[in-house]
């Protein structure tokens, strides 16, 4: 088994395969092979897939196809089209959670990740080798299933390592934290939380609807593609965790899109400029989307987790000039809070997933580069664009199973 490390950034993850045949590993950047599978939605792992013949789940595949209609609209130099999702979606090897597929000599198995919505881990078995790769490994949510509940074993380990090197606080201190912002502030006014539209959308309305009778909230719009991804969580409940699960088949689950709404025009969302509504909006970083417009119209507002381009410059106290979608220009200032809410692996989690994996060899990719090289010794190594490695055939690994 061959693996070749095509890009291993923050900007787009994508690895190639050979057992039999060649196949990607995510399509963060173009892979140069047909075949892709796809550990979730999000553009760094999944932006160069269509046109591809892609397996994954099929929360990713919905959630992708949101995303990727989104992205051409936005870059229309994209070498690829709109029918290109059609045909990749028209085509596409869907596969559950624990249960294999075949391409090439490879067996290929997803497991829960507990990112977003259907990402996956991803168990190929080749030779005798069992290879994991992470993708982005997840965190505790009020939406997903933790990981911990089922950790394949494998000889070899590709981990993202995005929190390997800085500890954070817990996420139950951070979300008491925005609670209690929000208990007195939402007296004095609306407040916007800039929020990515994958993942953490979806888990700050889940806690706006876990807490809605200890705050003085009226109102929560939740705008864009956040909108539009809570949609998916909300039709593909059996890739939630086993509390939502139950409490829809006894008909007790309130939806994301029931309890928030999605304003319909500018003057909705200019009457529900009042004291009490919440605004979940993306995009997180104020790149982009309506968070920019509501930033724009003085909200105070909240950040969360690893931002990038504004949002990094408001975070080191500048004002920045942004353009909203409507093409309104305007200064933003510094936000009233900013809270480590992510839903990528702790420091801590990512320890303890290493070590229930208990693999001989651990390389690291999506990453900051200055931690992937301190962190290299021992057993992990950082794993770079172009490098390629080589695993020779070996006896099965405990639990492994073989290709028939």
């Amino acid at each position: 088994m061959r693996v070749k490390a095509v890009a291993t950034g923050f900007g787009g993850v994508s690895l190639t395969v050979e057992c039999g045949e060649s196949f990607a590993l995510d399509a963060g950047a173009e892979p140069g092979t047909e075949k892709v599978v796809l550990t979730h939605a999000h553009l760094d792992h999944s932006l160069m897939a269509p046109g591809k013949e892609v397996y994954a789940t099929l929360p990713t595949l919905a959630l992708a196809r949101e995303l990727w209609i989104d992205a051409k609209s936005l870059n229309p130099e994209l070498p690829w089209t709109v029918e290109d999702v059609q045909r990749t979606l028209s085509s596409a090897k869907r596969a559950p959670y624990g249960r294999p597929f075949r391409i090439g000599d490879a067996l290929v198995t997803f497991y829960n990740a507990g990112h977003v919505l259907g990402s996956s881990m991803i168990l190929v078995e080749c030779s005798g080798r069992r290879l994991l790769y992470t993708g982005d490994l997840g965190t505790a949510s009020f939406l997903l299933d933790h990981w911990v509940k089922e950790v394949p074993k494998a000889d070899i380990l590709i981990t993202e390592s995005s929190y390997l090197c800085r500890d954070r606080p817990s996420a139950k201190k951070e979300w008491s934290r925005l609670h209690a912002y929000l208990k007195q502030k939402l007296k004095e006014g609306p407040v916007l939380i800039a929020a990515n539209a994958v993942g953490k959308a979806q888990e700050v309305v889940k806690f706006l609807m876990n807490y809605r009778n200890s705050l003085p909230m009226k109102n929560v719009i939740l705008e864009g593609m956040g909108w539009r991804a809570s949609k998916v969580y909300d039709e593909m409940v059996e890739y939630l965790k086993e509390s939502e699960v139950l409490s829809w088949l006894n008909g007790s689950r309130m939806k994301l899109t029931e309890f928030a709404q999605n304003p319909s025009s500018l003057g909705e969302r200019v009457e529900l400029t009042v004291p009490g509504t919440v605004v979940v909006a993306p995009s997180g970083s104020l790149s982009g989307g309506m968070s920019v417009w509501w930033a724009l119209k003085g909200l105070p507002y909240v950040l969360l987790g690893h931002v990038f381009e504004p949002a990094s410059q408001l975070l080191a106290g500048e004002e920045v000039s942004l353009e909203d979608p409507l093409g309104n220009v305007g200064t933003v200032g510094p936000p009233d809070l900013h809270l480590e809410i992510s839903r990528h692996a702790s420091r801590q989690e990512l320890l303890t997933f290493i070590s229930k994996v208990g693999a001989e060899e651990v390389y690291l990719v999506h990453g900051d580069e200055e931690c992937r090289r301190a962190a290299e010794g021992g057993k992990f190594k950082a794993l770079w664009d172009g490098e390629e490695l080589t695993f020779s055939p070996g006896p099965l690994s405990r639990g492994a199973t073989a290709p028939s």
